[in-house]
């Protein structure tokens, strides 16, 4: 783990308590893809790497337990929590209801402005060459369209849920593999927003949702099946 590193690189924000500091950075390298499903979280370890006491690492440790980020197993204290297909099929089922009452709610109040904003982030995305960049303007394109600005619970239940799956995406590199098909939806989407079709618009981004879901579903037991008969 090399979580001093990912605490350099952490864009400024408002000062943090230790714990608040160490959970940053733990989400950060777990959403990311630094820290795998299944990966032992030493205390010792994170503690000398992030210069704090052991408390606000296991106080990071609780409050990222919360999130489902990391799981506690007896006899090996804490590890990054691993979902398996049911599990993921079951945060993106709970997504779709979130998310498409979102976008209903946003479309007749998006600005143009903000419809600017997102045609300029499918751009980025377009010329993006890595999966890490890839998704973190794939999340900045979804929020805008959500209006989350104005609705900070909802937000923060989207984007826990988020946090819990798209490591996958990221660890097992399919960000990329699956841009073309992505990026055709986004812009099916944002072409209904940009009409004020808000029902148009969550019924095509329940099918962009869905069609996520089966398709990391698939490729994580297609993983599961390849290690198996390699084992």
């Amino acid at each position: 783990m090399q979580l001093d590193q990912i605490l350099r690189n952490l864009p400024a924000r408002r000062r943090w308590s230790s714990h608040e500091l160490v959970a940053a950075v733990l989400r950060e390298a777990i959403t990311t893809g630094h820290l795998k499903a299944n990966q032992p979280l030493l205390q010792d370890e994170i503690a000398t790497q992030l210069q704090v006491s052991h408390i606000p690492v296991r106080e990071a440790l609780r409050q990222l337990q919360s999130e489902g980020l990391v799981h506690y197993q007896p006899n090996r204290g804490a590890t990054v929590s691993a979902l398996g297909p049911a599990e993921i099929a079951e945060i993106y089922e709970i997504r779709v209801v979130l998310e498409a009452a979102a976008i209903r709610q946003a479309v007749p109040q998006l600005t143009r402005a903000q419809l600017e904003r997102a045609r300029d982030i499918l751009q980025r995305a377009a010329q993006a060459r890595d999966g890490a960049t890839w998704g973190s303007l794939d999340v900045e394109f979804h929020q805008l369209m959500y209006g989350l600005e104005r609705r900070p619970q909802l937000g923060e239940m989207i984007a826990g849920l988020l946090r819990r799956v798209d490591r996958y995406w990221l660890t097992h590199g399919l960000m990329l593999k699956y841009r073309q098909e992505f990026e055709r939806e986004h812009e099916g989407l944002l072409a209904a927003v940009e009409r004020r079709d808000a029902e148009g618009a969550a019924k095509l981004l329940e099918q962009h949702l869905a069609g996520a879901s089966r398709l990391l579903v698939a490729e994580l037991a297609a993983g599961d099946a390849q290690a198996g008969a390699v084992a």
